[in-house]
């Protein structure tokens, strides 16, 4: 190994089996921007099921990507994650290729697709169909998904 070049973080194919799968490079991200997360944070951040979310830091943690302690959080005691050295590896490697900055983007775009579909819906259905009041329209502000847009058009040039 070159001098000045740090060693590669994952040892073993589990780790990296983890990492593909859905969210949990996104996981480590957020909690590494955060610097802790408990799960309530990282579903109300995410797009991923409460499910999703409690497998992956259970295997996470198993991976030794993250670790679990209780935080203080006014007057309760939170279950939070931090990330290990690895994870910080993990994340490190992440920043470095702008994803800390493209997934709140990606979010925001998805919220957006999603709530224009719902829009259709009410659109197309009678005004007065009882489910309608089931559809949940969230608004999201245009500005973000024009940032991550135009990043793709600098990057295309």
């Amino acid at each position: 190994m070159a001098r000045g070049e740090s060693e590669p973080p994952l040892r073993d194919s589990g780790t990296a089996d983890f990492l593909q799968k859905k969210g949990s490079i996104e996981m480590v991200v957020e909690i590494g921007e955060q610097g802790t997360q408990r799960h309530t944070d990282l579903r109300e951040e995410l797009l991923l099921s409460s499910s999703t979310i409690q497998q992956r830091l259970k295997d996470g943690k198993e991976q030794g990507i993250w670790e679990q302690r209780l935080e203080e959080r006014g007057d309760v005691a939170a279950k939070v994650y931090q990330l290990t050295s690895l994870g910080e590896s993990i994340y490190e490697n992440a920043v470095a290729v702008e994803l800390d900055q493209l997934y709140p983007s990606k979010r925001d775009i998805i919220r957006s697709v999603n709530n224009r579909e719902r829009r259709v819906i009410v659109d197309s259905s009678p005004p007065d169909a009882d489910w309608l009041a089931d559809i949940d329209m969230e608004e999201r502000e245009p500005h973000s998904i024009q940032q991550f847009l135009q990043q793709f058009g600098e990057n295309s040039k």
